[in-house]
C-alpha cells in the first residue's frame, strides 16, 4: 500500500459528483429543482438518447446575473442558504450547492440566462477540466440549461449507464414526480417528435394528467391541518385497486420519499376495505415546517428524517379512518377493533409488542438486508412483517392454546366450505373461519424462507434490464439464489436462467413487479417472497376436499404467526361465550 496523498482537485470533484449525479435522471432532477426554486411558472424539458447525449431544461424563472452565472458551477455555491442553521429553515428543493458543480465535473454545460428586469443576457460554456467561458447573449428572461455528453470523459462511469430507452424511462419518471407535486407550474416534455404539455391545474387533475391510466377512476380528496402541518390525500374508490404499489405514494414538502412508516399506515387503513394482496391508489402530500423534516441525510435528498413522526402518524390515522368510515361506513374486509382491539394498539403505538408463541416455531434461515436495520429504528422488535397481532387478540380464553396443544387437535371438527375462500371448523368449543388463500400463502412464505428452494431452468433465458431499484439485485443476490432464482449479469443486462420451482409460471412476473415498485415491507427480499407465495397459493374459488382442508387447517393452527405475509389475519375465532353474547343469549 502506498503513502497517503491528497487527491488532485479534478479527481476529488469527480468522486464527489458521483454521489449526486449517477445517471441522466439524477442530473435532470437537480436541474428541474433549480427551475422550481427560481419561481418558474413554465418549465420545458427535452432529452436526446435517454438524456445521455443531451438534456435541456428551459424556464421563465428569476434568471441569473453575470456574477451569479459564473458562481453557479462552483463547488458549494448556492443562493438558498448561508449559515449552518439555514438548512433547518430552507423551503427550497435544493440547498447543498453541489448540483451544477457536480454536473459540470462530468458533462459539458451551456447555461443561457437573463435576470428578470435586466436588459442583458449571458451564456456560460463549460467542459470538464477546462475553464468556463462566459459571454453576452441575447435571450429572454429566465434560464435555459443544456447538458451534453454525460460521463463521456469519465468512461468508468459511462459504462454503467443503461440503454437510452431505459434511461429515458427514468428521466420521464423523475419529470412526472416533479410535475405531480407542483401542479401550479406548467410542464412541457419533449422526446424526439413527441410533445406532452401539462398546464397548471389542481392537484387532482395533475395526477390524472400524469397517470392517464387513472383517468377512468373517480378520485376523492381528504385534508387535515394542524399548527405544524398540512396533509392532503387523494385516493381512488376502494373498488379500484392494484396488485402493486405503483400508485401508493408519499410526498413530504413536495419531494417524493419512501417513508415506510406512513406508507405502512396507509396500507393498514385502506387494507380494511380491500381484498387480500390488493393495494390502494392513494397519493399523500404533506407540507410540514422545514425544521421538522431533515432532507440533508442523502446527497440526492431522496430520504427524509421526520422529527415528530408519531404525531404525524396520528394525524394521518385520524384523517384516513374518519374519511373512509364516512365514505364506506363499517363495511370493511376485516372486523373492527372492537373484535381486534390490538390492531389499533399496535398500529399507533411505539411500545414493544410480544408475539404469542404458536404450536410450533419454524426457523427462519433466510437473512435480511440493511433494510431490516433501517426499519428497526422506527419499529421496536420488528420481524419480517409490517403488522403484528397477538394470537390472543381473538378474545379466546387465556389457556386456549395450551389446551389445544395438550389434546393434539383431537377436538377439531371440519364443518365445510363457506362463501369465497373461507373454511369453517370447530375447535375446543370455538367456531373458526379460516381464509384458505391467506393460510396457504403464509405456509408457503415460511417454507420459502426456511428451506433452500428448488430451481427450474428456463427454456429461453429472460433478459432483465431493470429501470429502477437495480441495487436490490446486487444486495439480494445470495437470497435470490436461496429462493431458487438463477441470475447472472452481463454488463448492464441481467440474465434470468432459472426460477423457483414452487411458482415457476409466475416467478418472472413476481421478479419484475418487485423491481418496479416501492417496497413497504421491512426487507425488499421479503416482498418478493410474499409475492411468490401469493401467486402459488390456493385462490378464491379453488375447492378442496375434506382431507386437504383438514391438512391446511392443522398446518395453519401450528403457525407461529397467524397472519398472511401482507398482514391480514388467517382466521377469526369466536368462542362459545362470544357467540352467545352476540346473539343476546346466556350460557346455561
Amino acid at each position: 500500500m502506498g503513502n497517503i496523498r491528497i487527491l488532485p482537485p479534478e479527481t476529488s470533484r469527480r468522486i464527489a459528483a458521483g454521489e449526486v449525479i449517477d445517471r441522466p435522471s439524477s442530473a435532470l432532477r437537480e436541474i428541474i429543482d433549480n427551475s422550481i426554486d427560481a419561481d418558474a411558472h413554465n418549465i420545458s424539458v427535452s432529452i436526446a438518447q435517454g438524456g445521455i447525449e443531451e438534456i435541456t431544461v428551459a424556464d421563465d424563472g428569476w434568471g441569473m446575473s453575470k456574477e451569479d452565472l459564473i458562481l453557479s458551477i462552483s463547488e458549494h455555491a448556492t443562493s438558498k442558504i448561508y449559515g449552518p442553521d439555514d438548512i433547518l429553515k430552507a423551503k427550497t428543493l435544493g440547498f447543498r450547492g453541489e448540483a451544477l458543480a457536480s454536473i459540470a465535473a462530468v458533462a459539458r454545460l451551456e447555461i443561457v440566462s437573463k435576470l428578470r428586469g435586466s436588459n442583458e443576457g449571458w451564456r456560460l460554456s463549460s467542459s470538464p477540466l477546462k475553464e468556463p467561458v462566459i459571454e453576452p447573449f441575447a435571450c429572454k428572461e429566465g434560464t435555459r440549461l443544456t447538458m451534453r455528453g454525460l460521463f463521456e470523459s469519465y468512461p468508468a462511469r459511462r459504462q454503467f449507464l443503461k440503454r437510452p430507452q431505459s434511461e429515458a424511462f427514468l428521466c420521464r419518471s423523475t419529470f412526472i414526480e416533479r410535475a405531480v407535486s407542483h401542479p401550479d407550474i406548467c410542464f412541457r416534455w419533449a422526446v424526439s417528435s413527441d410533445m406532452d404539455v401539462m398546464i397548471a391545474s389542481s392537484l387532482k387533475d395533475r395526477i390524472l394528467r400524469c397517470y392517464t391510466e387513472l383517468s377512468r377512476f373517480t378520485l376523492f380528496e381528504a385534508m387535515a391541518e394542524t399548527s405544524e402541518l398540512q396533509m392532503h390525500c387523494i385516493y381512488a374508490d376502494v373498488a379500484n385497486y392494484r396488485r402493486d404499489r405503483k400508485f401508493l405514494q408519499v410526498f413530504v414538502n413536495k419531494r417524493r420519499v419512501p417513508e415506510w412508516n406512513l406508507l405502512s399506515l396507509m396500507e393498514y387503513e385502506f387494507g380494511k376495505y380491500l381484498p387480500g394482496g390488493a393495494h390502494a391508489i392513494a397519493f399523500l402530500f404533506i407540507e410540514i415546517d422545514p425544521s421538522l423534516a431533515d432532507f440533508n441525510i442523502h446527497p440526492a435528498k431522496k430520504e427524509v428524517r421526520l422529527k415528530k413522526l408519531a404525531e404525524l402518524r396520528t394525524v394521518l390515522h385520524e384523517l384516513l379512518s374518519h374519511e373512509l368510515v364516512h365514505r364506506y361506513g363499517g363495511m370493511t374486509q376485516a372486523f373492527e377493533t372492537a373484535i381486534y382491539p390490538e390492531f389499533k394498539e399496535f398500529a399507533f403505538s411505539t411500545k414493544e409488542k410480544e408475539i404469542a408463541p404458536g404450536l410450533a416455531d419454524q426457523p427462519q434461515v433466510l437473512h435480511s438486508t440493511k433494510y431490516d436495520r433501517e426499519m428497526g429504528r422506527e419499529f421496536t422488535n420488528c420481524s419480517s412483517n409490517s403488522y403484528f397481532v397477538r394470537r390472543d387478540s381473538t378474545q379466546l380464553p387465556d389457556d386456549f392454546w395450551h389446551r389445544i396443544k395438550d389434546d393434539n387437535l383431537s377436538t377439531l371438527r371440519y364443518i365445510g366450505k363457506g362463501p369465497g375462500p373461507f373454511l369453517i371448523f370447530e375447535l375446543s368449543d370455538a367456531l373458526f373461519i379460516l381464509d384458505q388463500h391467506a393460510a396457504h400463502e403464509r405456509i408457503l412464505y415460511n417454507k420459502i424462507k426456511s428451506t433452500r428452494g428448488e430451481s427450474q431452468l428456463l427454456l429461453v433465458p429472460y433478459l432483465l434490464e431493470p429501470y429502477e431499484n437495480e441495487h436490490y439485485l446486487e444486495e439480494s443476490k445470495d437470497n435470490l439464489e436461496f429462493v431458487g432464482y438463477g441470475i447472472t449479469r452481463d454488463k448492464n443486462t441481467w440474465i434470468v436462467e432459472a426460477v423457483p420451482a414452487i411458482a415457476a409460471s409466475e416467478a418472472l412476473e413476481a421478479l419484475v413487479e418487485w423491481l418496479s415498485q416501492p417496497c413497504c415491507e421491512t426487507s425488499p427480499i421479503d416482498a418478493l417472497i410474499a409475492s411468490l407465495a401469493c401467486k402459488a397459493a390456493i385462490k378464491d374459488g379453488d375447492r378442496m376436499d375434506e382431507i386437504s382442508a383438514l391438512k391446511l387447517i392443522q398446518e395453519s393452527l401450528e403457525l407461529p404467526e397467524p397472519r398472511c405475509p401482507h398482514g391480514r389475519p388467517i382466521y377469526l375465532a369466536f368462542p362459545r361465550q362470544q357467540l352467545y353474547s352476540m346473539f343476546g343469549r346466556t350460557i346455561g
